[in-house]
């Protein structure tokens, strides 16, 4: 049997690896929460469902957050409200709107954010991740 090149062990590593670069690299930032969903940036007014979010410009250029999806994670408080994370901390949302003053690296969706979050909390810690 032939020996493998070490180049090519090495070449098949870095490729595994950053093809799941999004799967392990998370970004911190803030999310806050919306309950109008009217006319979005992205889609106008064709309904994209409630796990919806809207992109700060921490995401990048607002035409091109628009159908991105994310993964997003509650960490902690931003304010004085205890453990205001739920026991699903996570939740996958799709960016349909744009709001470059919204307070927070990502606005979620109401339902978004009380799947993770207590609404009250209003702001939370979050790490981040685009899977799509």
């Amino acid at each position: 049997m032939a020996a493998r090149s070490p180049f090519l062990i090495s070449l098949a590593l870095v490729l595994v690896l950053i093809s799941n670069c999004s799967l392990i690299t998370a970004y911190s930032g803030t999310a806050t929460f919306y309950s109008s969903y009217g006319n979005s940036y992205c889609y106008g007014n064709k309904n994209q469902g409630v796990m919806i979010a809207a992109a700060s410009d921490a995401l990048g250029n607002k035409d091109a957050a628009c159908g991105h999806i994310y993964n997003v994670t509650c960490v902690g408080p931003t304010n004085a409200v205890p453990h205001p994370c739920t026991s699903t901390p996570t939740v996958t949302v799709k960016i349909v709107d744009y709001c470059p003053g919204c307070g927070g690296t990502i606005d979620l969706s109401k339902e978004a954010f009380a799947k993770i979050a207590n609404p009250v909390a209003g702001v939370i810690k979050i790490e981040y991740n685009r899977i799509k």
